[in-house]
This record gives structure tokens, C-alpha cells and sequence, in this order.
């Protein structure tokens, strides 16, 4: 089955909803698709139970207003709607509860998001060990955190958003190990003070985790966790004197910032570029959000990582350009609607570029990861086995996939590909060179029965045999 649109747009978070409705208001029919179960996306996520709403905070606000915005509109919203194949002009191939359908529209906003990444080390597969922004999944959506004796470690504003809601929450950390040095923090005021708001929530995270006498270990980073079938400790490294001391916790949230969830960006064709600062690629657009594919138009922190505020507005910019060159605003009329959001951008654009530096992963330390370190997760792919590849002849991620098998497990190389890259380059592999896995359909795990449905032996057309 396939549904036509005027427009579509892929993600329901901040971006992907504020494009949805921009377009929706200028008179577009507009179908957003999103494979969460409500709108809202990871920053602005849904509560699922009793004990998650009643902890109600500023993030739960914004995504219960955006909800009743979405509801209150004419957009078809589509969410437990898994995208696994896109085709320009435009086609998305998804699957759903509903079965196999096919959305198709001559323009199509891409708001996809991002992934987290996280330095390996030794253990981190090790159960117990969960990411930055499996904790805020968790406390979001279901209002708990695992685990009791607890250490939050990596680097950014949501290594001290994790902490100061694990104490809220009475789980407060046994530390905080901060890759970053309180210089790092300090430069990044300036930059914070662009949205006074936000850099009062950030205090107030802040004076939360100090009351609670949570120690903050800078410039520090996780090494090892120990344990069998669960987590027992962790040992942790001054950055700057090579210092090791053992922590007893049974339970570690660890995160080293953001990457662009740009797999459809890149199956499409949208040009990019390097950008560490913006989480390791970004999708090239104008100030209008349009990409280099015609009608394809990007925001959020898929296209290059900024932030939920930032990716808001972009998103109410992507959908009023869509609107425009649909034929459904006059010139006039799209600059007049999109002024509020490009001042907000440009005033928003000083707090993200702080926030992004202290997130830029630490690329330098991938060259002390212990060769016995597992790389890929899914297909157990450790640092040794990319040397030996690479020894072999191996210098780009396909190749690196077709000798170790590398990328290909249920994450498809979202959570492995750039740190194998990284490794790639500390053996002579030219650093200019895109270390990325090529983008393939299905771009995201499809089971078959999801695509062939149910039916019957007789269903089966079976034609004539040929005459003899």
C-alpha cells in the first residue's frame, strides 16, 4: 500500500515535529513518521508509566505541548513507524504494526537525529555498563533508573543532566568522571550565557549534584570495568599523571557525545562534510535548510548535532522553505514566518558550539585502546582484529567488513563504524580519506515477516505453465 503526501518528514523530535507543523499551518498535507510510539523524540520523550509522569520537569512540558500541537493539527502522524529503505523522488519504504507500506512525496524533511557514541574500553560490553542516553531513556520513559551504587562518566552537559536526575531521583552517583578539565567548563560560560535559560538549568543541575556531595573526577576517563555476568567496578584514569584507582559500582552510564544519524541523508545522496565539532559529519544545506538533493531538506541533529533548541528551529525553517517552494507561501510570506526562527537560531547558535565542544569525542584516545578491546559488539570484532585487516590489506570500512565481518549485526555499524575508522587512521590510512561504511537498504533491521505479512497458500499467484 502506498499514501501520497504533499510533504513527508522523517522524525518526530523537535525538529521533525516543528517541520510538520510549519508546513501543515502554510496548508501542506503532511505525514510525519517517527518508530517511537509518541512524538517527542529522545530529548522531549514520552512517559510511558505512572511513576514517569509524576516526575514532571521542563523537558516533559515541551513534549506533552508538542504532542497536543501535533494532535491539535492536520498532520497524519505515523509513529511505531519503522523506516527502512528511501528512494529519491520521494519514497520511504517502512514497516509498522500495520504491515509493509510505502509513503511517497515530491519533497521530504529529514530530522533523524543523532547517535550517541562511546569510547571502548576494556569490559564495556560487560552487562551493567548502559549509555549516557540509555539513562535518560529510562528515566524519561519509565521514571527509574537502573541500578543503585552508580557512576556516570564521559563528557558534555548531558554527563551532569544524567547526574543531577539520578540524585533527584535518590540514586545519586558514586562520582562523576569527567573527561573534561573544569578549564574546559570554564571556557564554555561565555558560550552558555547566549541562553540564560539554559544555563540556568545548568547551574541548577549543578547546585542539585553538589548538595548531594557527589565527587566530579576532571579531566578522567573509564579504562576498564570489571566483572563476570555483572558489573563490580571500574577503574578509572587521570588524563593528566596516568593514575589508577578502582571504583566499586554496579552500575555505569557512559557517553563520549553525539554522532549525525545520517544513514538516509547518505543513501539519498545529500553532500557532507567533515565537521568533528558537529559530531564527525554534516549534511551541506543553505540557510533555508535545502539540501544538495532537490526538494530534500534537512534539520536537527541528523544533519549535523546542535541540540534540541537549535534543531526546533531549524525544523520550523525546513517546513516553512518546503511550504515555499511548494507554491504554498509567497516569498514575502515565507521570510516573514521564518524570521522568529532564524533570530532564535542565530541566538542559539553561540550555546550549541559550547555544548558541542564539550562533547567533540576525544579521537586521540582511540590510539590507547587495549588491543583485546572489543570495537564492534554485535559481531565481537576487537582492536587486534583490525590490525591484523588491516595487515592484510584492509584500508576503508567495506574492505574492514568483508575480512572481520565488522558492521554487520543489528546496529549496522552505528555504534562501531567511527571508532573503527579511528583505529584505521592510527595505521598510516590516509586521514583525508571518508572511513565509512557505503549506505545500503535496509537501513535499519527488517524482520521478513514484517515485509510479507500473512497469508495463505492459495494467496500465491501461480501462473500457466509455458506450452510445450
Amino acid at each position: 500500500m502506498t499514501e501520497f503526501a504533499d510533504l513527508l518528514v522523517l522524525g518526530a523530535g523537535p525538529a521533525g515535529a516543528e517541520a510538520a507543523l510549519a508546513a501543515d499551518h502554510a496548508g501542506l498535507r503532511v505525514v510525519l513518521l517517527d518508530e517511537a510510539p509518541a512524538a517527542g523524540g529522545q530529548v522531549w520523550r514520552a512517559p510511558r508509566t505512572h511513576a514517569a509522569r509524576t516526575r514532571s520537569d521542563a523537558d516533559q512540558t515541551r513534549g506533552r505541548d508538542l504532542r497536543g500541537r501535533l494532535d491539535a493539527s492536520g498532520v497524519q502522524v505515523r509513529t511505531g513507524t519503522q523506516v527502512w529503505d528511501a528512494v529519491p523522488g520521494f519514497c520511504l519504504s517502512c514497516v509498522s504494526e500495520r504491515g509493509a507500506t510505502r509513503f511517497q512525496a515530491p519533497r521530504l524533511v529529514l530530522a533523524t537525529g543523532a547517535t550517541e557514541r562511546v569510547r571502548p574500553f576494556a569490559g564495556w560490553t560487560t552487562p551493567g555498563v548502559f549509555g549516557l542516553a540509555a539513562a535518560t531513556a529510562m528515566m524519561k520513559a519509565e521514571g527509574r533508573l537502573a541500578g543503585r551504587n552508580i557512576i556516570v562518566a564521559g563528557q558534555g552537559p548531558l554527563l551532569i543532566a544524567v547526574a543531577a536526575k539520578a540524585c533527584a531521583m535518590g540514586v545519586p552517583p558514586r562520582a562523576i568522571v569527567d573527561l573534561n578539565g573544569r578549564g574546559d567548563w570554564l571556557s564554555a560560560v561565555s558560550g552558555f550565557a547566549a541562553a540564560p535559560g539554559l544555563l540556568l538549568t545548568g547551574l541548577k543541575w549543578m547546585a542539585r549534584i553538589v548538595a548531594a556531595r557527589v565527587p566530579i573526577l576532571h579531566g578522567a576517563d573509564i579504562v576498564r570495568a570489571l566483572g563476570d555476568d555483572t558489573l563490580d567496578a571500574v577503574i578509572v584514569r587521570d588524563r593528566a599523571s596516568g593514575q589508577e584507582t578502582r571504583l566499586a559500582a554496579d552500575t555505569l552510564y557512559v557517553g563520549n557525545g553525539l554522532t549525525p544519524a545520517d544513514e538516509i541523508h547518505r543513501l539519498l545522496g545529500a553532500a557532507q562534510v567533515a565537521d568533528a565539532l558537529r559530531g564527525g559529519y554534516r549534511t551541506l544545506c543553505d540557510a533555508d535548510r535545502r539540501s544538495s538533493v532537490p526538494g530534500l531538506y534537512v534539520a536537527g541533529d541528523g544533519a549535523g548535532v546542535h541540540g534540541a533548541f537549535p534543531s526546533a528551529a531549524q525544523g520550523r525553517i525546513a517546513g516553512l522553505a518546503a511550504a515555499h517552494d511548494h507554491g504554498a507561501l509567497s516569498a514575502a510570506d515565507f521570510a516573514r514566518a521564518s524570521r522568529h526562527a532564524r533570530g532564535q537560531l542565530k541566538r542559539l547558535m553561540r550555546f550549541a558550539d559550547a555544548s558541542c565542544r564539550l562533547m567533540q569525542f576525544p579521537e586521540d584516545s582511540l590510539q590507547d585502546i587495549r588491543g583485546d578491546t572489543v570495537i564492534c559488539r554485535c559481531e565481537d570484532v576487537t582492536v587486534d582484529q583490525i590490525r591484523a585487516a588491516s595487515g592484510d590489506g584492509a584500508c576503508d570500512l567495506n574492505q574492514l567488513k568483508h575480512f572481520t565481518r565488522l558492521g554487520m549485526g543489528p546496529c549496522q555499524g552505528r555504534m562501531c563504524a567511527l571508532n573503527a575508522a579511528g583505529v584505521l587512521r592510527r595505521l598510516a590510512v590516509d586521514a583525508g580519506r571518508d572511513l565509512r561504511l557505503t549506505p545500503r537498504a535496509p537501513v535499519r533491521p527488517v524482520e521478513m515477516a514484517q515485509l510479507i505479512g500473512t497469508f495463505a497458500y492459495s494467496d500465491i499467484p501461480v501462473p500457466k505453465p509455458a506450452p510445450l
